[in-house]
């Protein structure tokens, strides 16, 4: 008979005097929150986002859409109570949550997620990373504007460009899969992946028979490679007693950031159903290869037309150039750009105008996620008043409104590089 057997642990790590991450362990749902705020905001931020999701157990659904559908909602519920709570609490201003959240019916599995914690799926020495990481450095590996070895060691590499609370609207990405026998699944925060090897946990999962030790395996790794952040690692496992055991030691790992040229979503078909269509059948691809044709017939209208609509936004995108601005980034530069933020096809409908002597480290913590977004502007004087109020640090590294967390100035007495932003992200907003 097959089973779903569940365990998870949290641990503080080496560096930490409290701990900002939770997780939710029920009956049919899962999920692994890492908080960030600095004196208790971040615990609070991580542990109310937990709350709507918890309240999806035991609920039946019609279909895989309506579950997932619930799922998203919980998350998008979570950024609103979180929200709430830092506008009407002053001593929560700034903080947030990683949310990466699970949900279970019988042989279906749905992920919704926000943040850089992560869900993995081990299938048959198969190793994959399930969800993108929503990261500074993630977008410049995107973008192409830094390269896989720069990231591992970019100071900016826990700067998060997404989480849950830090505005009143949130994206929430999500997928669902089928499970089959002998299926392991992550879910943990960036304490354990930032400093424990994908290659590394992908062994200790398929050499451990007991779940427990697994996870307790998984944490002490990350404590003996220096603990600086919350451990917090959440495992699934989809169990069969009466199937044979895989007996293949070989590890293939796919991890999503090494995805970038990579068609990710067509290796993930083997997994899930990425949208709710799922793969082609044979008759669907005879079909697809009938409406080729007539595809091709009508590529000749559509390079005229591709023709006529790049005129127009070349165009288009010249007037708009000339009157609009918003105050962004261009690589680690706070810059004015003239135009609107926004990119069709190839053509980029903004350029920069004028670049300031402020760097995106120059800028506190919780303010970065905007800048990196694009701040609008009224016109050029508004934006380069955007500028001159920009929220700074001061020179030793703190916040220039004292929300520098005593935690911090701890963590550096003992040895930590000042230039770890995944400290000065979970401990910003301390007093």
């Amino acid at each position: 008979m097959r089973r779903l057997v569940a365990t998870g642990d949290t641990n503080v790590g080496q560096v930490r005097k409290g701990n900002e991450d939770a997780l939710l362990v029920r009956d049919s749902v899962y999920a692994v929150a890492d908080g960030m705020g600095g004196h208790l905001a971040g615990e609070v931020a991580s542990a109310t986002a937990l709350e709507p999701v918890e309240q999806l157990d035991g609920r039946i659904f019609q279909d895989d859409a309506a579950a997932v559908t619930a799922l998203r909602d919980a998350v998008v519920a979570a950024n609103q109570r979180v929200s709430q709570l830092a506008q009407e609490n002053p001593d929560y201003r700034g903080m947030g949550t990683t949310l990466t959240a699970a949900l279970v019916e019988g042989r279906r599995l749905h992920v919704a997620h926000v943040g850089d914690s992560r869900a993995y799926l081990l299938r048959d020495g198969q190793f994959s990373q399930l969800t993108d990481d929503h990261t500074l450095v993630q977008h410049l590996i995107d973008e192409g504007q830094i390269t896989q070895e720069e990231a591992a060691n970019h100071p900016q590499r826990s700067v998060v460009t997404r989480a849950i609370g830090v505005s009143e609207d949130v994206d929430v990405d999500s997928m669902s899969l089928e499970l089959v026998p002998g299926d392991q699944l992550l879910l943990c925060s960036d304490g354990l992946t930032g400093v424990v090897e994908d290659q590394r946990i992908a062994r200790t999962l398929m050499e451990g028979d007991d779940p427990d030790e697994a996870v307790a395996t998984l944490i002490d790794l990350a404590n003996e490679a220096g603990g600086p952040d919350n451990i917090t690692v959440l495992l699934l496992r989809y169990e069969d007693p009466e199937a044979a055991q895989p007996s293949s030691r070989t590890i293939s790992i796919s991890s999503r950031v090494e995805s970038d040229d990579r068609n990710w979503a067509g290796e993930m078909g083997r997994y899930a159903s990425l949208t709710r269509g799922g793969p082609l059948t044979p008759e669907q691809q005879e079909e697809e290869g009938r409406s080729a044709g007539a595809i091709l017939g009508r590529a000749s209208a559509i390079v005229i037309g591709l023709a006529v609509i790049g005129g127009l936004l070349f165009g288009g995108s010249q007037f708009l150039l000339s009157r609009s601005f918003f105050v962004g980034i261009d690589g680690n530069q706070v810059v004015i750009f003239e135009g609107i933020n926004r990119q069709v096809g190839p053509f980029e409908l903004y350029r920069v105008t004028e670049r300031s002597e402020v760097a995106l480290d120059d800028v506190q913590q919780w303010y970065q996620p905007q800048l990196i977004a694009g701040r609008p502007a009224a016109d050029l004087g508004d934006a380069r008043a955007l500028i001159r109020n920009l929220p700074l640090r001061t020179d030793d590294g703190e916040d220039a409104d004292d929300l520098a967390d005593a935690d911090q100035e701890a963590d550096e007495e003992d040895g930590d590089d000042p230039a770890d932003l995944d400290a000065d992200l979970d401990e910003d907003e301390g007093a």
